[in-house]
Formats: C-alpha cells, sequence, structure tokens
C-alpha cells in the first residue's frame, strides 16, 4: 500500500512538473501610443525639467485624454513637465504668449511645467487622443488652473 502511494505520488508529481515544464506563458504588450519629437527643443525641456526633480520623492502619472470637437482645458499649468504623444486628430496649444502651435497624429511635445502657463483644445470637427505623461513632486496634481495671461483678454 505505501509502494501504491509513493508511486501514485511521484506520477501526480511527474505530471504537475511535466504541465509546468511545457506551460507557456502568453505575455502581451501593447504600445497605446507612439509618436516622433517635434523639436530638439522639446527633449531639452523634458531634461531639464527631469533634472530639476532629481533628490525630490517624485511621482510619475500618464493620461489617456479624449477631446470632442472645440474641448480642451482651460488655462493651466503643471507640476513638472509634461510630455504629449497625439494618437490620433489634431491638438492646438496655446502658449502664455497667446502664440498657437497644431501638433497632428504621431507628433510629441514636451510642455516644461513649473509655472508655465498654457492652454489647449482640438482645433477641429473630429475627436482627439492624446496620452500624457506628467513627471511631477511627489502628490503634486497634474493639470494646475491658472489665470489667462494678459494677451488672452
Amino acid at each position: 500500500m505505501k509502494k501504491k502511494r509513493i508511486a501514485i505520488a511521484a506520477a501526480v508529481a511527474a505530471a504537475v512538473t511535466g504541465i509546468s515544464a511545457g506551460a507557456v506563458y502568453a505575455l502581451t504588450t501593447e504600445v497605446v501610443a507612439r509618436g516622433t519629437f517635434v523639436s530638439q527643443k522639446d527633449k531639452v525641456e523634458l531634461v531639464r525639467g527631469v533634472a530639476r526633480l532629481i533628490g525630490d520623492p517624485t511621482d510619475a502619472a500618464v493620461q489617456h485624454i479624449v477631446l470632442g470637437p472645440g474641448e480642451g482645458p482651460g488655462w493651466h499649468t503643471h507640476a513638472g513637465p509634461a510630455v504629449a504623444i497625439v494618437k490620433t486628430g489634431t491638438f492646438t496649444l496655446v502658449d502664455d504668449d497667446c502664440s498657437e502651435q497644431t501638433f497632428t497624429a504621431g507628433q510629441v511635445f514636451v510642455d516644461e511645467g513649473f509655472g508655465h502657463v498654457h492652454r489647449a483644445f482640438n482645433p477641429t470637427s473630429g475627436t482627439t487622443e492624446i496620452w500624457v505623461m506628467y513627471i511631477v513632486p511627489q502628490g503634486s496634481g497634474l493639470i494646475i488652473p491658472a489665470d489667462a495671461p494678459s494677451c488672452a483678454s
């Protein structure tokens, strides 16, 4: 009886070992958005922003934003740099001097943050989808409302 139990235990152990050795684990990865930096300046702003946070507790957050026609946040800033990838549609950024720059699908731009005031919106009749990665001091907000600059009145 004891030999039979040992034989059964050995068979079960062999089966479990065989199953786990032959198991295939599925790894699914999805690149949700990808683009190309619009300018060298954007990369410099990103590096400068991250460098300002060295030595401080820092958070990273990713936000998926879908904007209908004309939609977008009002005047605001970020507590650190924000890297935006336009996945679909068109996105217009209005700077604190009221100049505008428009980005299209596949483009990446950086907002320097740290009090840089701007607003953004979808200027088209379609939908715009962007993904934004923020690198900010720990616990800070991602989009911080700000007063409009004098040129916007």
